[in-house]
């Protein structure tokens, strides 16, 4: 691309996306790859950082992009990079350290509104889970305070603290350690449901419609539930990627949902959205924004389900989540994403973004390392 400075994106067209490149740089240091592209990415977000820490979500941005903050997953790619290549002076730097700190601050700060504790995501483009609009939202609504993005979170934050650490910052290794904690409290405190046994997100304003412009918004306020959002969406599983929940709440997620078939567990696994939602959809909808995350299966999804279910000692359910995944890598090719009812390849043909995990899934089931691990 024109900002001369190499980088490696999975998409045809060129642009680089921020939780992309966290499960991109996996699949570049299990194929051996040097950290240069890796490291460009991280560097490049940073080079297009507001006065404010803001940094638009993609390079290069657009205006739809303008809004959103880059999504919390820098810290943690430059921990893996410093971790496997034992480089740490391109990230720990003072002035690119800070720079780093300032944009975690905006995401802590700025992207708290209600001064609740949790942030918030600005649109279900936001999210990355392009059209789940009935949980987030369109352009600027600013109305959900959502399960996946605290739950990022709390690794983000813990990963900036381990940075901290291995630049000699100790007091604010310590002070971000203790926001990750506070904020896998509020998230247990504020997100979970008890009777449904699972993690929802929350309104921004109670009072206020979801959405001003989900067509379905009518229907979902009437389902409001306290101040939940009641979608059933697989983003509330990366609470066990963030070690969030607790090991019962875990086991009722797993049980009671994610091998769920009326839900999660679908013909091809794993649905990004229940099925018992009445906006499970293998295709858009009227008004639909982006790629479809209605039904579908999404490898880096399935990937992330994969390691908190390691991460609570589920072995044998996680062993399950892999072998799926690679058969359907390996059945239908590398694809963007794949019909949940038929398993076939949709949007880009082919795609060399983190799709390619999907590959790595049999090597990593032997492997005793988990490259994944914040700590």
């Amino acid at each position: 691309m024109t900002t001369g400075i190499p980088y490696f994106t999975g998409y045809s067209y060129k642009t680089l996306y921020d939780w992309d490149q966290y499960f991109e740089s996996i699949v570049q240091i299990y194929m051996g790859w040097p950290s240069t592209y890796m490291k460009n990415g991280v560097l490049l977000f940073l080079q297009h950082q507001k006065k404010s820490g803001f940094i638009p979500r993609s390079v290069p941005s657009n205006p739809l992009h303008d809004s959103e903050h880059v999504k919390p997953f820098l810290s943690q790619i430059s921990l893996m990079i410093c971790r496997e290549y034992g480089e740490t002076d391109w990230i720990l730097n003072d002035e690119t350290f800070f720079k780093l700190k300032k944009y975690l601050d905006y995401w802590l700060v700025d992207m708290d509104v209600n001064k609740n504790g949790l942030s918030e995501w600005m649109s279900a483009p936001h999210t990355g889970m392009d059209n789940q609009h009935e949980r987030a939202g369109m352009w600027l609504d600013r109305c959900s305070e959502g399960v996946d993005l605290n739950s990022y979170l709390v690794r983000e934050t813990k990963a900036f603290a381990c940075l901290a650490e291995m630049a000699g910052k100790k007091d604010i290794a310590k002070k971000y350690r203790q926001k990750s904690g506070l904020l896998k409290k509020k998230i247990q405190e504020l997100l979970w449901d008890e009777e449904d046994g699972f993690f929802y997100d929350r309104k921004v304003n109670p009072q206020a419609p979801l959405s001003k412009s989900a067509q379905t918004g009518a229907y979902i306020n009437q389902r409001q539930k306290k101040n939940w959002i009641p979608v059933r969406s697989a983003s509330a599983f990366t609470v066990l990627f963030a070690e969030v929940a607790t090991l019962e709440q875990a086991r009722r997620m797993v049980v009671e949902h994610l091998f769920n078939p009326n839900e999660f567990w679908t013909s091809y696994p794993i649905a990004v959205l229940a099925k018992s939602e009445p906006w499970y959809c293998t295709q858009p909808l009227p008004n639909d924004v982006g790629c479809c995350w209605r039904a579908n299966v999404w490898i880096p999804v399935n990937y992330m389900i994969y390691h908190g279910l390691r991460y609570y000692e589920m072995y044998d359910w996680a062993s399950t989540v892999a072998h799926y995944t690679e058969k359907i890598v390996k059945e239908f090719g590398n694809r963007e994403y794949f019909n949940s009812e038929t398993g076939e390849g949709c949007g880009l043909d082919p795609f060399w973004g983190w799709s390619l995990l999907g590959h790595f899934m049999d090597f990593e089931e032997t492997s005793t390392g988990d490259i994944t691990l914040v700590e």
